[in-house]
């Protein structure tokens, strides 16, 4: 199976994007783009976490420090919820 993706550089000119902040989410560890053919590229499950920074970013006027911030805390809400749910789990099997 093939892997899919787009180059960053077709990515900022569709969807009008500065290429610096590409560089900016990956500089941050935000985002990591693979090479392919001595090119940057997103692969398409990124897509969706791609796009939810880049509106943080030019909708919401969010910084990469603050994009970072957010994605740390709702990653911590993500695991949170996971640990609820085995536990819930626990205690209907201990009923």
């Amino acid at each position: 199976m093939e892997t899919e993706f787009i180059t960053i550089t077709e990515y900022c000119i569709n969807y009008h994007i500065d290429p610096s902040f590409m560089v900016s989410l990956e500089e941050s560890d935000i985002v990591s783009f693979p090479v392919v053919e001595k090119e940057k590229v997103i692969l398409t499950d990124q897509l969706a976490e791609l796009d939810k920074y880049v509106h943080l970013h030019y909708d919401l006027q969010i910084n990469i420090e603050g994009i970072d911030a957010i994605r740390h805390l709702l990653q911590r809400v993500h695991d949170m919820q996971e640990e609820i749910k085995e536990l819930q789990n626990e205690l209907h099997l201990h009923k």
